[in-house]
């Protein structure tokens, strides 16, 4: 694995083809998780599936479409349209270099700009590969800052968890982010059961999530491959 420990001419003697690119967040997780729980999640993601794959990794990007957290402490975020040129030009300058193949790991649920980014860029440049893969840490009533991301990050971060748990799920549907922000559908920012979360089942959320990755990895690039060479 490659990263930015390396010089740029250990980088350029190894000529890697294939890079690694998280995006998480930095938003409100209720009062007892860390606003960069999103990020934190994705870099520690990401370097374990670079590392297995052998893959130039690039820092995560903090930063992406919190608004639906409105004015809660600590939140900041990005414009879809802002979010779309970073990650483009970020994809752009690893091109330039050589590296034709790149995966988006997207830690955060509501980055739908990522999507029609990644489409039009595998349709601009040719002998560009560039893969999303979504990052599932939530569930039906599991939504933001509850039993998952708990676990992972009592997994990840015990010290950074403070254990006074917050369980509440709001009687609507996830649409409603569309529609209203967090605070108004969950006044102390939490969509879930917090006090189910435990190191354990955290450990068992990152293994799996690392074995998906690398999976979806080696048979999207193969079915790539395979339709570009008919």
């Amino acid at each position: 694995m490659y990263d930015l420990t390396n010089t740029s001419s250990e980088i350029r003697e190894a000529k890697p083809q294939l890079a690694i690119f998280g995006i998480g967040a930095i938003e409100q997780h209720t009062k007892n998780l860390p606003v960069g729980t999103d990020w934190i999640t994705v870099s520690e993601l990401s370097k374990r599936v670079a590392r297995k794959i052998n893959a130039f990794l690039v820092p995560a990007l903090p930063f992406s479409m919190s608004q639906c957290h409105g004015r809660m402490a600590g939140t900041v975020w990005l414009k879809p349209e802002t979010l779309a040129k970073v990650v483009e030009d970020t994809v752009l300058s690893l091109y330039e270099q050589g590296i034709k193949k790149v995966v988006i790991l997207n830690g955060h649920g509501g980055n739908f700009i990522l999507e029609p980014v990644v489409q039009e860029l595998n349709i601009i440049y040719k002998d560009l590969s560039i893969i999303l893969i979504e990052l599932e840490f939530a569930g039906i009533t599991d939504i933001h800052a509850g039993t998952m991301e708990t676990s992972l990050q009592l997994y990840l971060n015990e010290k950074n968890v403070r254990t006074d748990w917050v369980d509440y799920v709001p009687p609507v549907g996830r649409e409603f982010l569309d529609y209203a922000v967090m605070e108004l559908i969950s006044p102390q920012g939490v969509w879930g059961t917090q006090s189910r979360g435990n190191k354990e089942l955290g450990k068992k959320i990152m293994d799996t999530s690392v074995k998906n990755c690398i999976k979806k990895i080696h048979e999207i690039f193969n079915a790539l491959e395979e339709k570009r060479s008919d």
